[in-house]
Formats: C-alpha cells, structure tokens, sequence
C-alpha cells in the first residue's frame, strides 16, 4: 500500500508541476501581450514558434528512445546518457547553426534576425533540459524532473516579468527567458551524471546501433511532422497577413494551447494503463472524460469569448474573438486526439503515426494556402480545426486496424502491427 500510495504522490507531483511550469509560460505570454507592442509581439509569437519546432528537430524521439532504454537497462545509465547527451548537443548547435544562416540569407532587419536566433537559442536549451528529464524517467525518478521544472519555470517567470516591466523590449525578453535555462541545463547535466553513476553495474547486453536508429526514426518523424502541421500556420499567416496578424492569431491560439493542459495531466496519469491495455475500454472511457470535459469548457468560453480576450490581453485583441471561437471548435478534438495519438503510439503504430501526420501537414498546408490569403487569421483557424479532424479518422482507423488482432495479441510484435494498419 505505502508503495502504491508514493506511485500515486508522485503521479499527481509530475502533473501538478507541469501544470504549473506551462501555466508560468502562459502568464509570460499575457505580460508580454500587455507591454509589448503588436509587431513585437508578433515577433515573440514567430521566435518561439522557430525555436519549438527547432527543439523537436533536434530530439527527433532520441528521449523518448533513451527513457526506455535507461528503464529496460539501468546498469548502462551512465554510458547511455554520455553517448546520447553528446549526440543532442550536437543536434542543438547544428539547429542554431541553421537557423542562423536562414536569417543571414533573408532580407530581414538585425532586430528582427537577433530576437529569431535568441528566443531559438532559449528553446534549444530547454530541449536539453527536457532530454535530461526522460533519462530521469526512465530512472523512475520523475520526482527529480518535477522539482526542477517549478524552480526553472518560476525563475523564468520572474525575470521574464521583471524585464517586461522594467523595459517592454522583446531581445530582453528573450535573454530574461535564456538566463534560467542555461542555469538549470547546466546544474541537470551535472546531476543526471551523479545519478547515473549510483546506478553503475554490470550493463546488460549493448543494443545494436543500427536497432537504436530503426527506433528512434519513426517516433522522431511523426512528432516532427506534428508539430509542424500544429504550428506551421504562424509563419503562413505572418508571410500573407504580417506581424499584427501574428499577435492577433497567437494571441487566442496560445489560450487554446493553455487549455490543453487539462488533457496532458491526465494523460500524464494514465499513459500506463494506456501502453499496458489489451482492449479498447481503458480507451474509450479516457477519451469520454477528456473529450466531454473539454466540450464543456470551449462551451462557456465560446459564450463568454467576447469579455475574455480584452480582459486577458487588453482591448488591442478584441479583433482576435472571432478566430478564438472557431479555436474552441478544436480544442475538444484535441483532447480527444490526445488520447488517440497516445494509445496508437502505445500499440506501437509508430509508423502509422508518422505517415498520419505527413498527410495532415500537407492537408493544413494545402487549407491554409487557400484560407488565408482571403479571409486571414480566420482561415488559419479553419484550418486547424479540419486537421484536427484528420487527425482524428486517421486515428480511428489505425487503431481499428490494430484491434482487428484478438485481444491484441500481437501487440509484442510491432513489425507486424506496423504493417497491418499501414496496408
């Protein structure tokens, strides 16, 4: 009992600190839509969106691959943490690299160039910080990744807040957000070796480098192309709509997003009862709760949408409310889809998943080429709301595919599973 109790402490620690940890984020974006002027707030809205997507470049499922291989072979901690550390390092100088010589080949203003490169440099760095946290995970030391996240984030939050107010700059901005990332990187570095020292025995036999990259392509394609079909229409809506645009539309897209940590706590709870299910019940009774939870919400705020925006963000936003509300007709498909992406990845349908969201990239692309340019952040939002979609059948049917195995009982097998719900 007293184990099942600290299980359960320590689920509901890890929710509540990223609860808290993407909330402080969420209170950097208001301050910052409060001071900052539109243009600039535009410019935070692309520099952040560069950098994420940078960060998930970067990763491309290597963390996800070593918090499985630190569970399944402790012993090799250490080495496999100095193996793949270094490799993230390498892949978080090669993005900023990239990104630099993009904004050297384009006509922008140096203001412009240096807030893009910083907020990526701050975003790289928190990728590290995430890296470290799954080699935490798979040491079953999730309640080390929870601390750290509340004084990192809380850190952030005061700088970032202080240098809004102190001068309403967005380089600032960027570099108060820079200053408790590198800070914490460095202190996670050390303290991951320490502890992964204490766990030095005799390893178990070494995976084949070839298995380890047959593993880590499909789950890093697939997050890769899902963050670009969830974010891509930012840099489409700037290039027809500008900068203003921008503001307006990440203004009440960042809402949405904050919304979404309802689900991602729960699914923080119930991811393993989702990877060890053999039917489809532990499924539909979490997508129920989440997708019901989720309609009641978009419900009050589509209502009550017009005294939100200009409340949160000032009367500057209030032309943002009628994109906002097409937003909320998304968010219950998201909730919904969240646990459908979980539960496809957990009976391995990685390439499922990968191929899935190649078609909705194209698909939002496509959508938004022939929305924005007409009726602007708008047609942004449609667009988001119809991939959302896609997502969703694409769901349905990979799973259905996969349930098509009596009780799933080639869930073991995931060459075969593939193969299925890809045919």
């Amino acid at each position: 009992m007293s184990q099942r109790r600290r299980q359960a402490a320590l689920v509901a620690y890890r929710a509540a600190s990223d609860l808290a940890g993407k909330g402080a984020f969420f209170l950097v974006t208001l301050v910052a839509a409060r001071r900052l002027s539109q243009d600039a707030f535009g410019l935070f809205a692309l520099g952040t969106t560069v950098g994420w997507i940078a960060t998930v470049a970067t990763d491309f499922g290597i963390q996800l691959h070593l918090a499985r291989e630190v569970a399944q072979r402790p012993g090799d901690a250490a080495r496999l943490l100095k193996v793949w550390l270094r490799i993230r390092v390498w892949t978080a100088a090669l993005a900023l690299v990239t990104v630099a010589i993009g904004l050297a080949l384009t006509s922008h203003s140096s203001a412009f160039s240096r807030a893009i490169l910083l907020f990526t440099f701050v975003y790289v760095v928190n990728g590290l910080i995430e890296f470290l946290h799954y080699f935490y995970r798979g040491l079953a030391r999730s309640d080390v990744e929870s601390t750290l996240t509340l004084w990192q984030r809380f850190a952030m939050l005061i700088l970032a807040t202080v240098a809004l107010w102190w001068k309403p700059d967005v380089t600032l901005l960027a570099v108060a957000m820079a200053i408790p990332a590198l800070v914490m990187f460095w202190y996670s570095a050390r303290l991951a070796t320490r502890l992964a020292t204490t766990n030095l025995s005799s390893p178990s036999n070494r995976s084949n480098p070839r298995d380890a990259i047959g593993s880590v392509i499909p789950i890093g394609a697939g997050i890769v192309l899902s963050a670009l079909y969830f974010r891509i229409d930012v840099f489409m809506v700037e290039a027809w709509q500008g900068t203003t645009a921008v503001a307006l539309y990440n203004a009440v897209f960042r809402l949405v997003e904050a919304l979404r940590l309802f689900p991602a706590a729960v699914l923080a709870v119930a991811l393993p009862m989702l990877f060890q299910a053999t039917s489809r019940q532990v499924l539909l009774k979490l997508s129920a709760l989440l997708t019901a939870a989720a309609i009641a919400v978009s419900l009050a705020l589509w209502v009550g949408a017009g005294t939100v925006i200009p409340i949160l963000y000032g009367a500057r936003y209030a032309a943002a409310v009628p994109a906002f509300r097409i937003l909320l007709l998304a968010f219950p498909l998201m909730a919904l889809n969240y646990a459908l992406t979980h539960q496809l990845i957990g009976w391995h349908g990685h390439r499922a998943y990968a191929a899935m969201c190649g078609v909705a990239l194209a698909f939002n692309v496509a959508l938004n080429v022939r929305l924005i340019p007409s009726i602007g952040i708008v047609g942004a939002a449609w667009a988001t709301v119809a991939t959302e979609l896609v997502i969703t059948f694409g769901c349905l049917i990979a799973l259905s595919r996969i349930a098509q195995f009596s009780n799933l009982s080639n869930l073991s097998n995931p060459a075969n599973l593939s193969s299925v719900v890809l045919s």
